[in-house]
């Protein structure tokens, strides 16, 4: 089966008619990649990994402000010291992603994880949960009021 693209579409990609097959087109409009379409498995490392993260996004409501911005100050250190210039930057959210997935199982409570990782942002460098970044202004912001 060939698909042709129109002169103004640079690249495309979806599903087929009958649904059986999916595709997309490669940059340089020259190159068509087609194959069966797939449901993807879901295993036990994605389960858990959806988990850890859900388990985030309901603990970053309850962060403080000042730890928040704390982080903010981490990624902007962490992205001026580790990211080339055309990388993607990271921020605030990011950062509290990589500390709180790291951890081997899901916390949903906010007190359990300031036991498990420290309460500051500093706690977390020491602890070995994120990267040591050169900054001016020590991390003294708390995790919980």
């Amino acid at each position: 089966m060939r698909i042709t693209f129109n002169k103004n579409i640079k690249t495309m990609s979806g599903k087929c008619n009958d649904g059986q097959m999916v595709f997309q087109s490669k940059k340089n409009d020259t190159v068509c990649i087609g194959r069966n379409y797939v449901y993807p498995l879901l295993t036990n490392q994605n389960t858990l990994s959806g988990n850890k993260l859900k388990a985030a996004a309901i603990l970053w409501r309850n962060v403080t402000n000042s730890f928040k911005y704390d982080l903010q100050r981490y990624a902007n250190a962490y992205n001026s010291q580790y990211h080339p210039r055309k990388k993607l930057r990271i921020g605030a959210y990011n950062v509290f992603i990589m500390a709180v997935c790291g951890l081997q199982n899901p916390i949903f409570d906010i007190n359990v994880l300031s036991d498990m990782l420290g309460n500051t942002v500093a706690n977390w460098i020491s602890g070995g949960h994120l990267k040591n970044v050169k900054i001016t202004v020590p991390f003294t912001a708390t995790l919980i009021d």
